[in-house]
């Protein structure tokens, strides 16, 4: 186990679904965090850990000697023994402070025995102590450990779009602005050969999707068929600036 730590806002479970210890006036109720992005669990967790124990520089930092993480790589099994090790140090009172933390990483990684060794942990935990379980997936966990724990879900991250996606959209949504589209097009004559092919695929899908969205319009569909035709051209020697002063054209 590596020291680690994090702390969140106060959380309160439904009732019957965990118990609740009082720890400066936060939910002292072991806490699963579940999400995609694992670094973003990590850092809940330890903004957690922190109002718990009430040292922020030092827990957000990771130097808090009542912090204890127990990581897993991807896929590996968090055995039995590993949580008895976690039992054993938890019956130890706290170093600096008045409560200790344990971060369990990649929680639905634990087999069988591992989870009931950790259940009767959470059933009665020694009162100073304070749980938080990062996992992708809850429904993985044991439906008694999950009903001993408050189940908090970490939004999903957006992922940015990407350059040629965003210029991809302002084209298509200039396609009845002339001026708009000759200025957008006419950007594009600074693009590498193989930057552009990636802008006009990505022209495409957004088509494509506006296809989906709003119907097969005419303006859509003759401007699929013009970007059809000029990535075939651009394989063949075209010139960016050619087919760029095509792009700046409204269909015929």
């Amino acid at each position: 186990m590596s020291s680690n730590s994090k702390s969140s806002d106060a959380l309160s479970p439904p009732d019957g679904e965990a118990r609740v210890f009082s720890a400066g006036g936060v939910s002292a109720a072991p806490v699963i965090l579940e999400g995609e992005d694992e670094n973003a669990l990590r850092g809940e967790a330890l903004r957690l850990a922190a109002e718990w124990i009430g040292e922020r520089s030092k827990v957000l930092a990771g130097l808090h000697v009542d912090v204890s993480t127990l990581t897993s790589e991807p896929g590996a099994v968090i055995k039995v023994e590993e949580i008895r090790a976690i039992r054993r140090d938890a019956l130890l009172r706290p170093f600096d402070g008045e409560v200790k933390v344990y971060i369990i990483e990649r929680a639905h990684q634990m087999n069988g025995n591992a989870q009931n060794a950790l259940l009767r942990l959470l059933e009665e935990p020694p009162e100073p102590v304070r749980f938080v379980l990062l996992t992708q997936n809850a429904g993985a966990l044991l439906p008694t450990v999950r009903s001993r724990c408050v189940l908090r879900r970490l939004p999903s991250p957006e992922r940015a779009a990407a350059p040629e996606e965003a210029a991809a959209g302002a084209f298509v949504d200039a396609l009845e602005k002339p001026w708009e589209r000759a200025v957008i097009a006419a950007s594009w004559d600074r693009q590498s050969r193989d930057a552009l092919k990636s802008t006009l695929r990505a022209v495409l899908v957004c088509l494509r999707d506006r296809c989906l969205r709003d119907g097969t319009l005419p303006l859509y569909i003759e401007t699929i068929d013009t970007v059809s035709g000029l990535l075939p051209a651009l394989e063949q020697n075209a010139s960016v600036g050619t087919v760029c002063g095509i792009l700046a054209l409204p269909p015929q």
